[in-house]
């Protein structure tokens, strides 16, 4: 490999130079533009590295050794097309002729026997070699000369004859029957050839045919051995597996491909299943509804996709569980995993209890780890005009308890913790207010993955906590995740972070809120009303 540097003032002579020395082949590994100055100018420069393989330069500077001086420039000027078919072409000319050469060698080292004789008419003034390889006796010629009418024939071994003289030359026959002599004896001499080669010719074609024979009988054998592996393949397709035997003596075996069928589901309830897994329900809620409803919808009903439906809503309303009194105790405390929104939805959650319920309220904030979270949380109650406080430990909780006895509500904000190190742990248990009439929210993102939003419940069950609060609904494409992660902790749904407007944007959970984010009915109207 040829790697090499060019610089010119525009990248199009740049290009050129590349082209010109290391031909159309070549790949641009890289262009740059210097700020340095070159020339008297102080222009700038472009510099290009461009590659090529050793063997296509080899080619481009062999088709310019064979080029005129003014034919040269006339070919690095070309198209880079026009150069490569023309090195193309000449390079394969100069290997044919290689080949060529190469074989001219080998047929004069190695020159062929020769098997047979022609008979071709000879004009009455040429001389005629007939020549015969495995005669007996060695080789034999017959020459004939024309100049002055005599013919002569001699063997490789017969001794120099005398000259003849005028009288013998006028006894000679006539040119004619010189040519029929001399094709009656090299057809004599043919026939001798033959002759002593009839015996040995049946056992050089045996001997020719027997590994062409063995040949075929291996590939045959081999075919054979390739059917029987075959047959035995589609044989074990159509025997049935021990484990299907056995699953077909207590349950149905359910083999076909659709949503849902591996857990059991008819073909009827695949629909419902696939549109509550793509809403973000868990496959296996999923599956656990629709069984559910195949065992409680009649096989005819469960033929229209609107009973299969509307069983299903029926079954969420029944199931999913919301707090009838979602600010029923005095201390409300907001705690959930860091970036879950927590901050954002107790300040909503403030706005809500001032402007609508008229209550007075008070905002305490024990996340003194995170920058800038009591600055933000200071702003807004100066806005809402309300007491803000900071706590540190347990020792400033008993301090509060005594100065915050007119207000209606304490609404806490709890650092954004892990809770996977035992300090984590204790350090949240110390900041809790110690009060009985407290409501504990954990806060999770609508974003959050299934596995990830239970297993932040199961952490922040330290806490105590009485329900759940999903933020970032605005975030999220499909809402099923709120559905799972209560059916399968159990607790209920608090409200729901809508955007980031305040207080606009806060939503008391709902039963039928949950059913819209499910089935989509909220886009569903719009849609339709458009």
């Amino acid at each position: 490999m040829r790697v090499k540097k060019f610089e010119a003032k525009t990248m199009k002579d740049a290009l050129k130079m590349v082209k010109s020395e290391l031909g159309p082949d070549a790949v641009i590994l890289g262009a740059r533009e210097n700020k340095k100055s070159f020339g008297l100018g102080g222009e700038t420069s472009f510099e290009v590295t461009a590659a090529v393989s050793d063997i296509t330069l080899q080619k481009k500077r062999f088709v310019e050794s064979r080029m005129r001086p003014d034919d040269r420039e006339k070919f690095r000027s070309s198209q880079a097309r026009s150069q490569k078919e023309m090195i193309e072409k000449i390079v394969e000319r100069r290997e044919q002729q290689q080949r060529s050469a190469r074989e001219q060698a080998d047929r004069n080292a190695n020159p062929r026997p020769i098997t047979s004789v022609s008979y071709i008419d000879i004009p009455d003034d040429q001389p005629v070699y007939a020549r015969r390889q495995g005669i007996q006796g060695g080789l034999e010629f017959v020459q004939e000369s024309y100049g002055r009418g005599s013919v002569q024939r001699q063997s490789a071994s017969a001794p120099a004859q005398r000259p003849q003289t005028a009288a013998e030359r006028a006894a000679e026959p006539r040119p004619a029957d010189v040519r029929n002599k001399i094709r009656s004896l090299a057809k004599e001499a043919w026939e001798a050839g033959r002759a002593t080669e009839v015996a040995p010719a049946p056992k050089r074609q045996v001997a020719s045919q027997a590994p062409a024979t063995a040949a075929a009988t291996t590939e045959i054998e081999s075919l054979k051995g390739e059917i029987q592996r075959l047959q035995s393949i589609l044989n074990g397709f159509t025997q049935v597996p021990q484990s299907f035997q056995q699953a077909a003596s207590n349950a149905p075996v359910h083999a076909a491909t659709y949503p849902g069928a591996e857990y059991g589901l008819s073909y009827d309830f695949s629909s419902i299943f696939q549109k509550l897994v793509e809403t973000g329900v868990s496959a296996e809620l999923a599956a656990e509804v629709g069984l559910r409803a195949q065992s409680e919808i009649d096989p005819m009903q469960a033929k229209k996709k609107a009973i299969v439906e509307a069983w299903v809503a029926k079954w969420f309303l029944q199931n999913v569980s919301v707090c009838e009194r979602p600010f029923s105790a005095r201390f409300q405390v907001f705690t959930g995993p860091m970036g879950s929104g927590k901050t954002s939805q107790l300040v909503k959650a403030a706005s809500q209890l001032i402007i609508r319920d008229r209550k007075k309220i008070a905002i305490v904030s024990t996340d003194t780890s995170k920058v800038g979270a009591v600055d933000q949380l200071k702003i807004y109650c100066q806005i809402l005009n309300v007491p803000f406080a900071i706590v540190r430990g347990p020792e400033d909780w008993r301090w509060l308890e005594s100065h915050l006895a007119a207000v209606d509500h304490v609404l806490v904000d709890m650092p954004g913790l892990g809770l996977k190190e035992a300090d984590e742990i204790s350090r949240l248990r110390a900041l809790m207010p110690s009060h009985e009439q407290s409501q504990v929210h954990v806060c999770l993102s609508s974003s959050m993955k299934e596995s990830d939003a239970l297993d932040a419940v199961r952490r922040f069950r330290v806490t105590q906590p009485t329900d759940l609060i999903f933020t970032g609904l605005d975030l999220s494409v499909n809402h099923g995740v709120i559905a799972t992660v209560q059916v399968r902790s159990g607790l209920p749904l608090h409200s729901f972070g809508v955007g980031p407007r305040v207080p606009e944007d806060f939503e008391a959970a709902t039963k039928e809120r949950v059913l819209d984010l499910l089935f989509k009915l909220s886009s569903l109207k719009r849609s339709t009303e458009k």
